[in-house]
Order: structure tokens, then C-alpha cells, then sequence
């Protein structure tokens, strides 16, 4: 697994983003987050030699352009993605996506929620977990 201090989100909604570094902050731990707002700017940051690789890597299911599951499929061919813990975040996913997502990489999903103090305990969850 990559730098398991490394959370990285791809989201295009800059509140999920918000919501989500304030969840992480409240963990009380050394941990640091990459934002992205699409696949794309992803796929550039990490296709650099000298990115590191993340432990973690939040992604929402609806994104611009490149939708999950093909920039799940584009992240992993990537070096810099040392085997991460993928989770698709996203507030809806319909139930036929699970099993694709799975096929093509996905390893957790986690619903979004309002609830920082919520999806602190999630995230404290799958950190402690993985």
C-alpha cells in the first residue's frame, strides 16, 4: 500500500471536499489530503514521477468527463498507485454499479453524509481496518 498518511479525494463539488478535510482534521491524527476535481487532474498529478503514492483514495461515482469507473480503470494503471484502499464516496449509487465497481477495482463504498462527526468515524473505520 502507498503513503497510508495520504487521503486523496476526487470530487468536482468543492463542499464534499470542505466537509471532507474537517472529518479528516478531526481524527487528531498525522494524515494529509489531496484534492482533486476530476479524473483528469488526478491522472496528471499522479503520473508524475515524483507524486506519492496515496494510501486512500476517496472518489464520487458521478464525475465530469470520466465517470468512476473509468477513472478508477485509468488511476490503476498508473505506477504511483501502489494497490490504495479505493472507495467510491458517493450519496447514491444504484445497485447494479456494485459488482462493476468491484470488478474494476473498488474496494469499499462509503454513502456520503452532512455529518462530520459521522463520516469521521467512517473514515477512522476503514483507516483502522485496512
Amino acid at each position: 500500500m502507498g503513503n497510508k498518511q495520504l487521503l486523496v479525494m476526487i470530487d468536482d463539488d468543492s463542499d464534499e471536499h470542505e466537509i471532507f478535510k474537517m472529518a479528516v482534521d478531526d481524527l487528531h491524527q498525522s494524515l494529509n489530503t489531496l484534492f482533486f476535481y476530476d479524473c483528469e487532474s488526478a491522472i496528471e498529478h499522479f503520473s508524475q514521477s515524483t507524486a506519492v503514492a496515496p494510501g486512500y483514495v476517496f472518489m464520487d461515482f458521478r464525475l465530469p468527463r470520466i465517470d468512476g469507473d473509468s477513472c478508477l480503470q485509468e488511476l490503476q494503471r498508473l505506477k504511483q498507485f501502489d494497490e490504495p484502499l479505493l472507495v467510491i464516496f458517493s450519496s447514491s449509487l444504484p445497485g447494479d454499479w456494485r459488482e462493476k465497481l468491484l470488478n474494476v477495482g473498488a474496494d469499499e463504498f462509503l454513502e456520503k453524509t452532512s455529518s462530520i462527526e459521522l463520516l469521521s468515524q467512517r473514515i477512522a473505520n476503514l483507516i483502522e481496518t485496512s
